[in-house]
């Protein structure tokens, strides 16, 4: 019974997605996929790095489910979307479609992990047969990401901030461990897009360096921490993977210890942030994913059970998810959808399915 609530749930959220405001469908951004939505269904603003997402999303769905005309025409609109921002050459993370937003420091420099996600969206949607790549754009990408390859052969996180402004020192802002899901969407990529050698060389560095720096010493925030293991786990055809994997396998049970112990996901290991939706339905995939590998402990997968229940308390009748199960004023989230869409329809699979899906995963 609880099986078929999840893929029910899923089945709603994957219709809000693909049917109501996350996709722009007219003016000068249609095609781009919003971050945040209000309650009015208006987006906040668009974003390129969750079109990425999209793009990637949207493959999954139609290598699970078989292509369908929406999934074509949604992918090619995101597209043609990119296509045209890169062509801006302003490159803001954040497209703001009311007033302009002087303040946002994310739009001072261009992002290493927003490109990537975008060029393993397109590699997704073309692997698919959603889209034929556009050369130029890609072209265009490559050479974006070129351009953040540092002297040592790795990419940086982000580009020097423009215009005089100054970044914070954040996660975001400077390399870790959390690159390693930008650098296997890289080489990902590279399985259906014809990379230059110097990119797939500068991913390679970067996903190495970014898997000692997980080995040595996560995050201390959830969200990077998991984006950090949902790139090991989506390069599980690299040499050194299995060996690397039960120290991963012990830091990810540490989290769900902690999360038995204070009763919620938390957004930083000390315990503190707002309950973010969007790592809780990480969680859930990354449990599921790495149980298909190496058995977690049965108070671990409980836990991630657990995880998906409580999840499935959180969506709307619509099919929309908010950021943030505890904020006042509930504001839905687009890239918290996909994760909790992939999250709960994984949930519902059995271990012999999983197998397969764990072998060679579309991790959103």
């Amino acid at each position: 019974m609880i099986l078929g609530i999840r893929d029910e749930t899923a089945s709603r959220i994957k219709t809000w997605l693909l049917a109501g405001p996350a996709q722009q469908q007219e003016g000068p951004h249609a095609g781009a996929i919003a971050g945040w939505i209000g309650v009015d269904g208006r987006a906040r603003y668009v974003y390129p790095e969750i079109t990425g997402y999209f793009l990637q999303w949207l493959a999954w769905i139609a290598e699970r489910d078989g292509v369908q005309a929406i999934h074509i025409d949604r992918a090619a609109a995101a597209q043609q979307w990119l296509a045209r921002w890169l062509e801006s050459r302003d490159l803001s993370t954040r497209i703001y479609l009311g007033p302009r937003d002087d303040g946002e420091w994310r739009n001072s420099a261009v992002f290493t992990f927003d490109l990537a996600m975008v060029l393993r969206g397109i590699g997704a949607a073309a692997r698919a047969q959603l889209i034929a790549p556009e050369r130029p754009t890609i072209e265009r990408l490559f050479e974006c990401l070129i351009a953040l390859t540092a002297d040592d052969g790795e990419l940086d996180a982000c580009s020097r901030p423009r215009h005089g402004a100054s970044l914070p020192d954040r996660w975001s802002t400077r390399r870790g461990a959390f690159l390693a899901k930008a650098a296997a969407g890289i080489i990902d990529a590279s399985t259906t897009l014809n990379i230059p050698d110097v990119l797939r060389q500068a991913a390679e560095r970067t996903f190495e360096s970014s898997i000692a720096a997980l080995l040595r010493h996560p995050h201390e925030e959830t969200h990077p921490f998991l984006y950090a293991v949902e790139g090991l786990l989506s390069f599980s055809r690299d040499s050194k993977y299995m060996t690397r994997l039960p120290e991963v396998e012990r830091q990810f049970e540490r989290l769900l210890a902690m999360i038995v112990q204070i009763g919620r996901v938390p957004e930083r290991l000390s315990h503190d942030g707002p309950r973010r939706l969007d790592v809780v339905a990480q969680t859930i995939r990354v449990g599921l994913l790495m149980n298909a590998h190496r058995s977690l402990s049965a108070t671990s997968s409980s836990t991630i059970d657990d995880l998906a229940n409580e999840l499935i308390g959180q969506i709307r009748r619509d099919g929309s998810v908010p950021f943030d199960s505890d904020a006042e004023g509930i504001e839905l989230n687009v890239w918290t959808a996909m994760f909790a869409e992939q999250a709960l329809w994984l949930s519902a699979r059995d271990t012999g399915e999983l197998g397969p899906i764990a072998a060679n995963p579309r991790i959103v």
